[in-house]
């Protein structure tokens, strides 16, 4: 009874939080812990505090993992399950909701969806560019600002230059560089492993070197010049390299490193896997679409390469999703991101599940339906099980090198992501600007200036996000539409 009892206080806690969860990510931080620690007394703050430690470190959409690894402590493996999945139930279902109305209102109200899209865009990066004033300046601001250009640069040329060469009126064609999500989080993560295993000069000098041929090899310039496959030659030598240095210390340590894993917690992360895993595999088998085991593997690789929250996985998912051609840019950026950011819950989910329901629709509705669900089940999944274990071996791995490189070098990098997101949704406004003939240097002025306002209203007045949302798609709504 007791069990039970749990279960559904664990399932009523979570589901509250999904359903009046706005902001996503670290805005839910405070929501839990209400919840659970001030207002039903599930938890103490030093238990919070833990959980909230490894939601941090490890990647995906910080709200399922709190929801896992607080249900985990509170409930076992139905208390985590029901806390991943209900955290992330309401925001999910409302956002394949409001994208399957605008697939069935037509093309007038999409019209208008676009018009306010333009101010829901300036409102986002209005966002983007605060949480990275804020995380840049928190701890070594030179390595920050270093780091956080360092990967602007070598991820948002081609967006870069698409604004440039639209506001200025001119078309170059120039292949900037410009990497993958995917590709600058493999080269981030060898450099923090690298430098965690070595202090050698001539390693780190050979390491950097072939991390920055990784970078070239991965970029536009080079798939312009059909050298992209030289890439994979560099993985293999950096996956040596890492070899090499590891080794030699993992056999001096080799009495340290056996941990105790419960049968529970095996039982907790082979469901989080089985489950979109089974579901996967029934639907394709049922509907004979091998599309469906294609798109859940990149929905699970696009998770578990995602840190910094659900602003950095739209990054992630315009370098899978986006350019991989499963959902169109404008749809992307107009639509289900703006659709995402508005609704309560993990933004991670939600723009899963709707970048799901949004290429399956191509096919049918039911296809649609089923890829939500994929999305859904295979995201939250994710995330549940990396961190389900990285709780169970927290304390054996906090004071690790690496997890120490990764918590102060990976939030700049991911910083950097943002801004070429944020690059790439004015882009995208931009296009929409100049359908209502607004040219592209006023379109950018209008652009510039609409997030400068929110800045400057924000300072002066606090006013809940929300209600800067809801009126910044508004007023752009109203103003464009009267100027068509």
């Amino acid at each position: 009874m007791k069990d039970h009892n749990n279960a559904n206080k664990i399932l009523a806690a979570f589901l509250k939080v999904g359903a009046v969860g706005f902001g996503g990510g670290s805005a839910l931080i405070p929501i839990v812990e209400q919840e659970l620690v001030q207002r039903r007394h599930m938890l103490d703050d030093g238990e919070y505090l833990k959980h909230t430690v490894v939601a941090n470190i490890t990647p995906g959409a910080l709200p399922v993992k709190l929801g896992a690894t607080c249900g985990y402590q509170l409930g076992g493996t139905p208390g985590s399950l029901l806390g991943a999945y209900a955290v992330a139930l309401p925001g999910a279902a409302l956002t394949v909701g409001i994208m399957a109305l605008f697939s069935l209102l037509g093309t007038q109200a999409i019209e208008y969806i676009n018009c306010a899209s333009v101010g829901i865009t300036a409102f986002i990066v209005f966002l983007l560019l605060g949480y990275i004033h804020k995380t840049v300046l928190h701890g070594s601001v030179k390595t920050n600002v270093i780091l956080c250009l360092i990967a602007f640069l070598i991820t948002g040329g081609k967006a870069l230059r698409e604004i440039l060469e639209h506001a200025a009126g001119i078309h170059t064609g120039m292949p900037f560089l410009s990497i993958s999500t995917i590709d600058l989080m493999i080269a981030t993560f060898f450099m923090i492993m690298l430098t965690s295993l070595s202090k050698s000069k001539p390693f780190l000098t050979g390491g950097g070197a072939l991390c920055a041929a990784y970078v070239f090899f991965a970029g536009n310039y080079s798939k312009a010049a059909g050298l992209g496959h030289f890439k994979n030659w560099i993985i293999v030598l950096m996956a040596v390299l890492l070899l090499i240095l590891f080794l030699p210390g993992r056999k001096k340590n080799a009495k340290s490193a056996t941990l105790d894993i419960s049968k529970s917690l095996w039982c907790t992360v082979g469901l989080f896997l089985l489950i979109p895993v089974a579901l996967t595999a029934v639907s394709a088998i049922l509907l004979r679409d091998t599309s469906i085991v294609d798109f859940a593997f990149k929905v699970f690789i696009s998770t578990i390469t995602s840190f910094g929250g659900g602003e950095a996985y739209v990054s992630v998912a315009d370098g899978i999703f986006v350019q991989g051609g499963y959902i169109a840019p404008e749809i992307f950026y107009t639509r289900l991101v703006p659709v995402a950011n508005a609704l309560p819950g993990p933004i991670l989910i939600k723009i899963a599940a709707g970048i799901g329901f949004m290429f399956g629709l191509e096919t049918g509705g039911f296809l649609g339906l089923i890829l939500a669900m994929a999305g859904f089940t295979v995201s939250a999944g994710a995330c549940g099980a990396i961190a389900v274990l990285v709780m169970h071996l927290y304390d054996n791995i906090r004071e690790s090198v690496f997890i120490i490189g990764l918590q102060r070098y990976i939030l700049p990098v991911i910083c950097g992501m943002l801004l070429s997101t944020s690059c790439s949704m004015i882009f995208e406004s931009m296009k929409i600007l100049a359908d209502k003939s607004i040219s592209g240097g006023a379109s950018l002025s209008v652009m510039a200036a609409s997030v400068a306002a929110l800045f400057l209203i924000t300072r002066k007045r606090h006013i809940n996000d929300l209600i800067l949302l809801l009126g910044a798609a508004l007023i752009s709504m109203v103003f464009l539409t009267a100027v068509t």
